[in-house]
């Protein structure tokens, strides 16, 4: 996991550089939580860091984030009952619909103040949200940040986007072979 740890902090740096470059437009600050409502998939290698992380903290911690995973969980899989460990075999389509089910849902990850219990763990893409995020190419990967963030696309600094996914798809090869780009929900990875 040590080569997908720099892949993510590559992120991180590219992000601390925009939010440098753009203060201003780029308000993130501890506390902020806008980005942390609504569910989205993430990668095997991201949810195997979550679950280190799970189990590094404190126990109160630990049983106050299962038990909201394991709440989000049970309400998804009363709307689609065959939801199981990942969303394996599930097309895009029905990935979206099983996202948007519940709405601006916290991530079970979200403690009291709005602060990322699993910080230090989260997946890459919580590492890019929030701002635009623009390839070198020019090409607009996501054209706008947050409800808070003012910075355009035009205006954000580039990212080797497209070279940041090749190296982790080859990381995911390399550790889960035919299942690399099997992926799953965050609560889906914290509930157990």
């Amino acid at each position: 996991m040590a080569n997908y740890r720099r892949l993510l902090a590559r992120a991180e740096e590219w992000y601390r550089g925009v939010q440098a470059a753009h203060p201003a437009e780029v308000p993130c600050a501890r506390g902020c939580r806008d980005c942390c409502l609504g569910l989205f998939d993430i990668s095997l290698a991201d949810a195997d860091l979550l679950r280190e992380g799970l189990a590094e903290a404190p126990e109160p911690v630990r049983r106050g984030i299962r038990s909201r995973a394991a709440d989000v969980m049970a309400r998804l899989r009363a709307r689609f009952p065959d939801l199981g460990a990942t969303l394996e075999g599930r097309g895009e389509e029905e990935i979206d619909a099983i996202c948007d089910a519940l709405g601006p849902v916290e991530c079970p990850a979200l403690g009291p103040d709005g602060d990322c219990l699993l910080y230090g763990v989260r997946p890459l893409t919580c590492r890019l949200a929030g701002v635009p995020v623009v390839d070198r190419s020019g090409e607009v990967i996501h054209a706008e940040g947050c409800a808070r963030c003012t910075l355009r696309p035009e205006a954000a600094p580039r990212l080797d986007y497209r070279a940041l996914r090749d190296e982790e798809e080859r990381l995911l090869r390399r550790r889960y072979g035919d299942r690399a780009w099997a992926t799953l929900l965050i609560p889906q990875a914290l509930e157990t």
